[in-house]
């Protein structure tokens, strides 16, 4: 997905978060945000919004010092998100639909979001967002491509989300191979966050090699990249992912909450929708 004019208010919006979560004095702010206006000034707009923002969050890091400007605010979606594991376990185990119910729990944590940040219940989040209907018309798709896989690259996104990962992956019949990032990336989950989560206990864990939002796989390394294109089904969660792979054909279904009004406009589905979308086929 390329960059729109909407997309450039939010990168910056999410540069000032960022120093704020990591306690940043205004003075170092302000000349911080200079140089990432220079940074976005020479950008190319072709490129997604998940590239600009790794090279954003990369001036951020180098010009202020700190690796994971949002460790604590990612601590306490763990913590929060954690709190609920019974619930949705029990939440899971209801659905009359044992794969349907399993994706839209894991949607529903797409609501731990510090970029599209609102104030919200999590659990009356996950009540309404349970109860949807799940747009996009992938999920018959994504049962046949389950019966047929060796297994699933399963795409992570934030942390916190990992506990609604985690209660999907159990319900699973198939191998999953669950990917992160290679290191601190805006709240997104690393092989820290995975396994404080417990995905180790049900899923081969690995990492992307990069740190930018979403999945760019020129950024990835050799490995993942070679996993990636030999992995005839990918789940991939949240906007970032979906900014970043739009292009890559059938084997991946899009799963995400819909708190962009950009990406509403480009998969044609109202803000707050739930969405389980297949990427068009290559060929």
């Amino acid at each position: 997905m390329r960059t729109f004019p909407e997309c450039y208010g939010c990168l910056l919006r999410q540069a000032v978060s960022a120093m704020n979560y990591g306690g940043v004095d205004q003075r170092t702010q302000i000349d911080t945000i200079k140089e990432v206006l220079h940074t976005l000034e020479k950008a190319d707009d072709s490129l997604t919004p998940s590239n600009h923002a790794g090279q954003t969050n990369r001036v951020i890091r180098e010009r202020v010092g700190i690796d994971d400007l949002y460790h604590e605010i990612k601590q306490e979606s763990h913590i929060l998100a954690e709190g609920y594991l019974e619930d949705l376990i029990d939440l899971s185990n209801g659905g009359s639909d044992k794969l349907e119910q399993g994706l839209k729990i894991s949607a529903a944590g797409n609501i731990i979001d510090v970029v599209h940040v609102n104030d919200y219940d999590l659990w009356k989040e996950v009540i309404t967002t349970v109860n949807q209907e799940l747009q996009g018309g992938g999920v018959e798709a994504f049962r046949q491509r389950i019966a047929e896989s060796p297994y699933l690259l399963y795409l992570a996104d934030n942390v916190g989300e990992t506990i609604f990962d985690r209660v999907f992956i159990e319900t699973l019949d198939i191998p999953v191979i669950y990917a992160v990032k290679g290191g601190p990336i805006l709240n997104d989950a690393t092989l820290e966050d995975a396994l404080a989560a417990g995905i180790d206990q049900l899923a081969e864990i690995v990492e992307t090699g990069s740190r930018s939002p979403g999945t760019i796989l020129n950024q990835c390394s050799e490995e993942f990249q070679q996993l990636f294109e030999k992995s005839n089904l990918v789940l991939s969660k949240g906007q970032a992912n979906y900014e970043t792979l739009d292009d890559k054909g059938d084997k991946i279904f899009f799963l995400l909450r819909v708190k962009c009004p950009v990406l509403s406009r480009e998969i044609n589905s109202p803000l707050d929708t739930l969405v389980l979308k297949q990427g068009a086929s290559l060929k």
